[in-house]
C-alpha cells in the first residue's frame, strides 16, 4: 500500500485519462491503482469532473445576440485601425517638424496602446467564448458513444478488467448481476451463430450503472451494454463510429443497448440483429 503523501504517479493517472500512455504504461498503471487509495482517488475525480462537465446544461445563442457582438467586434477593430492611423499620422507629422539637426535623434513615436483598448478586446474576446460555448449543441447520443469507447478500451487493457463473472452460460452471468444492479439486463446466448458468451462485469456510464456483457467473435470482442432506458432514448435503431470503433444503438423492452467492437459495421450489424431476436 502507498503511505506517500503524494503519489508520483498521479500524473500518469492524468494521462492515461487523456489516453497519453501506450498499452504497457497503461497496464503497469492499473496494477499500481490497486495499490495506491491515491491514484484511485484522483481517477475517481477525473471521472466525476468529466461527468458533470458532459451533464451540464448549455444553450444555444440567439440570431440577435449573435449578431449584435460581430457588430461590437468589427466596431471595435474599425475604431483600434483609425487610432493607430491617426497615431502614425501624428507621428509622421512631429518627424517632419524635427526635421534639420535634430533628424538624427527624431524617433517615430510608437502606437498609442492604452489598459482601455487592452481592457476593449479582452472584453470582447471573452464575450466572444461566451458565445461560442453557448452556441455549442446539446449532448447527444455521441457523447455515449466516446464514453462507451473509452470504457471498452480501458477494459480491453487488462482480463480482469475486462469480465467481473467469467462464464459461457447465461444461466450462471444473468443471476450474478443480481442485487449488484437494480434492474435484471437480458442475458442471451447466441454461441450457435458464433458468438461466444466469455462473462460480464458492472460499468459506470454517464453516472449510471450498466450491465456489461462480453462476446467473443473470431478474434473479435463485442461488448453490449445495457442499462434502463430514459424516456427521451431513441426507439430506433442507430449506428455510429467513434475512434475506429463501430457501435450500435437500439431499445430492447425497457432497457436501452449498446454495443461496441473493433469488428467491421456490416458484421456488428449482424451481430445485433442476432442479438436483438434471440430469446
Amino acid at each position: 500500500m502507498n503511505t506517500k503523501s503524494e503519489c508520483e504517479q498521479t500524473l500518469l493517472v492524468q494521462a492515461d485519462f487523456d489516453g497519453e500512455l501506450d498499452a504497457g504504461q497503461a497496464a503497469a498503471l492499473v496494477r499500481h491503482r490497486e495499490e495506491c487509495a491515491e491514484c484511485r482517488a484522483v481517477e475517481e475525480k477525473l471521472l466525476r469532473a468529466r461527468t458533470l462537465l458532459r451533464a451540464a446544461p448549455r444553450y444555444a445563442s440567439s440570431a440577435e445576440f449573435r449578431e449584435r457582438l460581430g457588430r461590437a467586434i468589427d466596431d471595435r477593430a474599425r475604431a483600434r485601425g483609425e487610432e493607430s492611423a491617426r497615431d502614425s499620422a501624428q507621428a509622421s507629422d512631429r518627424a517632419s517638424a524635427g526635421a534639420g539637426s535634430r533628424v538624427a535623434r527624431s524617433r517615430p513615436r510608437a502606437p498609442r496602446w492604452s489598459w482601455q483598448s487592452s481592457a476593449g478586446w479582452a472584453a470582447a474576446a471573452a464575450v466572444a467564448l461566451v458565445a461560442v460555448i453557448f452556441s455549442v449543441s446539446p449532448r447527444s447520443s455521441s457523447d455515449v458513444g466516446a464514453l462507451l469507447v473509452d470504457s471498452h478500451l480501458r477494459a480491453m487493457q487488462l482480463d480482469s478488467h475486462l469480465i467481473d463473472v467469467v462464464s459461457t452460460d447465461h444461466h450462471t452471468v444473468k443471476p450474478w448481476f443480481a442485487g449488484k444492479v437494480d434492474f435484471a439486463p437480458p442475458v442471451k446466448q447466441l454461441d450457435a451463430e458464433g458468438y461466444v458468451l466469455k462473462g460480464g462485469r458492472i460499468d459506470v456510464v454517464e453516472a449510471r450503472t450498466a450491465a456489461v456483457l462480453v462476446y467473443q467473435a473470431g478474434r473479435h470482442t463485442v461488448e453490449v451494454f445495457i442499462w434502463p432506458a430514459r424516456a427521451e432514448s431513441a426507439t430506433t435503431f442507430q449506428s455510429e463510429q467513434r475512434s475506429g470503433f463501430n457501435l450500435r444503438r437500439w431499445k430492447d423492452g425497457s432497457f436501452e443497448v449498446w454495443c461496441v467492437s473493433d469488428m467491421g459495421a456490416e458484421e456488428l450489424d449482424t451481430f445485433a440483429r442476432r442479438w436483438r431476436e434471440a430469446s
